[in-house]
């Protein structure tokens, strides 16, 4: 009985230290220095909102203005980011201006440090390790490492793509437009005869600016060799302005930009340097005038 005892006695000891150890690996595991330590990753979907607020500033470039990089896993290209590149992100004001006041606040290194640990844990991207090149413009191979936890100088593969709703709606709609097409003949004569109609008069615009398109290079040729340089007719039609400034003015004489920018700048100078030619003749004359005033008070002091 009492050898019975001691073992019972020995085996919850034992197991009380394992329940130790457990605790301690668990503690360890949240730790948040840069020793490799090995996580359970669970998905993005059960992450806390302040999580996946730092998710979605993190995967917005134009926000964040973190630098991705272009890797290979898997055979498929794929994002990748430096562990310093997102915590220097998460401490730019840009994160908390897109945030809500009651957000998790994120104010030196430290607390950016266990935010990206959260993101890594709750598995928005994962610690991968580079491999070569292989020659030049090539992504880096990139294998998943078994130490998951934050290092600044390590390299993370981003795993969530991001709030998928927008491609969602644009595959709906692209499935309704062919579905539309298909059931065309089935449409209401109204709607037919209206789509027939709007088809006609896009051919139509297409077709008057294709005419004018034609008539104005070969009106260019003729007067190029009858009047040289040539005049062009419309001739902003194929420059980056509004509908109405690409028919004004309505014809043009034929010069090179080029010339046009030299000209300016030489009638730019010599606007410039009468006006300085002008400064310096008013400033001369105040000059002379201050003299002229010096010298009769001169004369004045003499005669008193």
């Amino acid at each position: 009985m009492d050898h019975d005892h001691d073992h019972d006695h020995d085996h919850d000891r034992d197991h009380d230290h394992d329940h130790d150890h457990d605790h301690h690996g668990h503690g360890h595991g949240h730790d948040h220095s840069h020793a490799p330590v090995r996580v359970q990753v669970s998905e993005p979907s059960k992450a806390t909102p302040d999580v996946l607020i730092a998710a979605k500033y993190l995967r917005d470039i134009k926000k964040s203005t973190m630098k991705l990089r272009q890797g290979q896993f898997n055979g498929k290209r794929v994002d990748y980011f430096k562990g310093k590149s997102a915590i220097n992100a998460l401490l730019r004001p840009s994160y908390a201006a897109s945030t809500p006041n009651s957000r998790r606040p994120i104010t030196n290194r430290d607390e950016a440090h266990r935010m990206i640990f959260d993101l890594g844990v709750s598995g928005f991207f994962l610690h991968v390790e580079r491999g070569e090149s292989p020659g030049k413009g090539t992504p880096r191979p990139l294998q998943i490492s078994r130490a998951q936890t934050v290092n600044e100088d390590w390299y993370y593969l981003w795993v969530w793509e991001g709030s998928q709703w927008l491609l969602y709606l644009t595959a709906a709609g692209m499935v309704l437009a062919v579905l539309a097409a298909v059931m065309f003949p089935l449409w209401p004569p109204i709607l037919r005869l209206g789509v027939w109609y709007l088809s006609v008069g896009i051919l139509g615009l297409l077709g008057v600016f294709m005419g004018i398109a034609i008539v104005r290079l070969i009106l260019y040729v003729i007067t190029m060799v009858v009047l040289s340089p040539g005049i062009w007719i419309f001739p902003n039609l194929f420059e980056d302005v509004g509908i109405v400034e690409s028919f004004i003015p309505f014809w043009e004489w034929d010069k090179p930009k080029v010339k046009k920018m030299k000209a300016g700048k030489a009638e730019e100078r010599d606007e410039d340097g009468e006006e300085e030619g002008e400064g310096e003749e008013l400033q001369e004359g105040k000059r002379r005038v201050m003299v002229e005033e010096e010298a009769d008070e001169d004369e004045k002091s003499k005669d008193d």
